[in-house]
């Protein structure tokens, strides 16, 4: 009898301690891996984020900060930043390991291509359905999108409203590149007005914005693209660059032949010097500390009687395809709150400053900013064709080219566009 209560008793003991341990393996103590996964049920999934501009990054912590405390799923933590170097040692992370690497990080432009092997197909997402059609593109890649745009900046004229009230002209009337020179006209007699338009002579604003419009305007730009690209092609075999080039020199004798610095430019339509500038809603932040309280607007370079604005991603957010589906599935919920929530969009608007790149988002309010949205809105948009086409060395040499054109060393179009093909298939094949 003593023997059968010992051994009775035993086996209470021994499945007592099982019992025990099975329930501190499984309580709320429980931790979350190394990668994010969560161990339990009851574990929070951990997802990471690494952005490359400097200056939101605190205003980005309280969003986050805010995000985490709205929900007990997912813990999203802010890597730190490395500003100019952002790329390279985002590429460290990953070639070192991509399951460790960040889960959500921004890349746009051209060190897009390197990162393409780490990105995630963006797939049930409320944010993309909302994506507007004239940025997919930066985001796309085989028809499938590897990526959310942050934000989009648009470029164009940006005029002085009191100058054209001034000269009784209607932004909304110029919609050809004759109503542009009528225009320019009216404006060159406006006191104070030295020229009607100004590019900035720094080789983007020079060259590579103003020539986008001859790509972007193009149906079959990709095409064409890599038929010039091969030598297939030249410049004057693509309308729409043959259209650009007329129309550059009907304008040019009311422009400041691109001789100005990106600094003086944006001084000279504050003071009025100039009635307009090929510029971007960059300028914005530049224009209200000059000059508080001045009066401008953005309208689309009409090259062939084009009436949408450049439009392009500043950055995207990605999702990296080595990160567990758990830690992906919450990486795409938090984006889709910060992009289409209510309260994300109050961040991204007020606080971050981001022009959105969706429909029916809400946008800051800052002047530029707000017409820029309102193009994106309403779908008249053309892409930065630069951004993913054109060949490297060609902001340089196809700057080189349009100088030549402004000082007067280029005797016609023709001799402008051979020129332009010849650097451009150089550049094309290095």
């Amino acid at each position: 009898m003593k023997k059968i209560l010992s051994l009775l008793i035993s086996t209470i003991l021994i499945i007592a301690l099982v019992t025990g341990c099975s329930s501190s393996n499984n309580g709320n103590n429980s931790k979350t891996s190394q990668n994010g996964t969560p161990s339990s049920q009851n574990s929070k999934i951990t997802i990471t984020v690494m952005q490359s501009k400097t200056e939101i990054q605190s205003d980005l912590q309280t969003i986050i900060d805010d995000y985490n405390k709205s929900q007990d799923k997912v813990e999203v933590k802010l890597l730190g930043t490395s500003g100019d170097n952002f790329a390279t040692v985002l590429q460290s992370q990953f070639s070192a390991s991509p399951e460790k690497a960040p889960t959500i990080f921004t890349i746009a432009g051209p060190d897009t291509p390197k990162f393409q092997p780490y990105m995630a197909e963006i797939k049930d997402s409320k944010a993309a359905e909302m994506l507007a059609d004239g940025v997919k593109d930066d985001v796309t890649v085989d028809g499938k999108l590897y990526g959310l745009p942050s934000a989009v900046e648009g470029y164009g004229l940006i005029y002085n409203k009191n100058l054209f009230k001034e000269a009784n002209i209607d932004p909304a009337s110029i919609t050809s590149i004759d109503a542009l020179v009528n225009a320019c006209e009216k404006l060159s007699k406006l006191n104070g007005v030295v020229k009607p338009i100004a590019f900035a002579k720094e080789t983007y604003f020079s060259f590579i914005h103003p020539f986008n419009w001859a790509f972007a305007v193009d149906p079959n730009y990709k095409t064409d693209i890599e038929k010039l690209d091969k030598g297939q092609i030249t410049m004057k075999d693509i309308p729409s660059v043959v259209q650009w080039i007329k129309d550059m020199d009907k304008i040019k004798p009311y422009t400041n032949k691109a001789l100005d610095s990106y600094d003086d430019q944006v001084a000279g339509f504050a003071s009025g010097k100039y009635a307009m500038i090929h510029q971007g809603d960059w300028v914005q932040s530049v224009l209200d500390q000059d000059k508080p309280n001045f009066e401008y607007g953005i309208i689309p370079f009409p090259t062939g009687g084009n009436t949408k604005l450049a439009v392009g991603t500043a950055t995207a957010w990605r999702v990296n395809k080595y990160a567990t589906p758990e830690q992906q599935k919450a990486a795409i919920e938090f984006l889709d709150w910060l992009i289409t929530s209510d309260k994300g969009q109050e961040y991204s608007a007020d606080t971050l400053k981001f022009i959105p790149a969706y429909k029916g988002v809400k946008a800051p309010k800052a002047p530029l900013a707000a017409e820029v949205a309102q193009y994106v809105d309403k779908g008249q948009i053309i892409p930065w064709v630069y951004n993913n086409y054109f060949p490297n060395g060609i902001d340089v040499d196809g700057s080189n080219v349009i100088q030549k054109y402004y000082a007067g060393l280029i005797k016609n179009d023709d001799q402008f566009l051979s020129e332009l093909t010849n650097v451009w298939v150089q550049d094309a094949g290095k």
